[in-house]
């Protein structure tokens, strides 16, 4: 599934996790990621920038105040809540808990319903208020910088599509920005559908602004999407232009100087960056190859993909 909410579970007797496995069995697109209570442990395990953490208070090998307050101390886990549940049915218990920043605690035994709905609805409440395109419903900046450093930090292998529109300004020019943002959502559409055809779960897609989108793939098969973006977007993109400029293969605009100036259809450039020939070390690294990809496939005719490809593989 494309944009997999993300849920750490900080449990030493993997009791909540498996009540988790059990009760979201048919929860494709939210991925649950299990760790003991050991500093380094739950370290490694938030590098996956998880939506929510849910702690286990019972048994944990650290008292649960102080570990709330470590989870807490880290400005990256700032703004994801945080569910304990627990034994102790103590309202004064529960303040305490409640006063070191955490949102909510569920006490056992737990109600199968009451807890699936609250880490369903949770979850559904994280998505809704991301930073969202309005006009795609895409993820935007914040949280393509966010899957960008959950990538570098997994030390797997990944790839980066950057697509943009060619000619779209012209476009924009002659038809108007209204059918300019039906073409933005055809192809939001169509990325969406060949990241579904050929991608794998956990596979991202975000809406920089305009005509850019950033798709955060598997690697293995990126190649594949991207080449089908560019195929589907040939095929589906006259369906946005007159029958006139549909045979003259292209427009005509008046330029800065008044003079007609043609302009070819609407192509698409995918240009694609990956770490299995370099080494990303930030986010800045990894866009600045992209812009320089992108700027290499603009300048061949009609829709490009283009790949970073270097000789040798790097290890990870």
């Amino acid at each position: 599934m494309i944009n997999t909410s993300y849920v750490v579970i900080i449990d030493d007797t993997s009791e909540v996790f498996e009540l988790v496995k059990k009760l979201f069995v048919s929860e494709k697109n939210i991925k649950f990621i299990q760790t003991s209570s050991k500093k380094e442990k739950v370290k490694n395990a938030l590098q996956e920038r998880p939506d929510l953490i849910i702690v286990n208070s019972d048994d944990l090998e650290i008292d649960v105040l102080k570990l709330c307050e470590q989870l807490r101390k880290n400005d990256d886990n700032d703004i994801i809540p945080i569910i304990v549940v627990g034994e102790n049915r103590e309202a004064d218990y529960r303040l305490k808990i409640l006063r070191k920043e955490v949102e909510y605690y569920i006490p056992k035994p737990l109600h199968e319903g009451f807890f699936y709905y609250t880490v369903k609805n949770i979850s559904r409440l994280i998505s809704s208020n991301r930073c969202i395109s309005a006009l795609t419903g895409l993820p935007g900046n914040i949280q393509i910088e966010s899957e960008l450093k959950r990538r570098i930090a997994s030390k797997k292998t990944y790839a980066v599509l950057y697509t943009d529109l060619d000619n779209f300004k012209a476009y924009n020019d002659k038809y108007g920005f209204m059918n300019g943002d039906e073409v933005i959502k055809f192809t939001s559409n169509i990325i969406q559908e060949c990241i579904q055809d050929y991608g794998k779960q956990g596979d991202f897609l975000g809406h920089v602004g305009g005509d850019d989108f950033v798709a955060i793939l598997d690697y293995e098969n990126a190649s594949k999407i991207g080449r089908a973006i560019t195929k589907k977007f040939d095929e589906g993109i006259t369906q946005y232009y007159s029958v006139e400029d549909i045979q003259r293969n292209g427009i005509k605009i008046a330029n800065r100087k008044g003079k007609l100036e043609k302009f070819p259809l609407m192509s698409i450039t995918v240009a694609m960056v990956s770490n299995r020939y370099r080494k990303y070390n930030s986010t800045l690294e990894i866009g600045e190859e992209g812009a320089s990809v992108k700027k290499k496939g603009k300048t061949i005719k009609g829709s490009t993909f283009l790949e970073n490809r270097r000789k040798t593989p790097i290890k990870h």
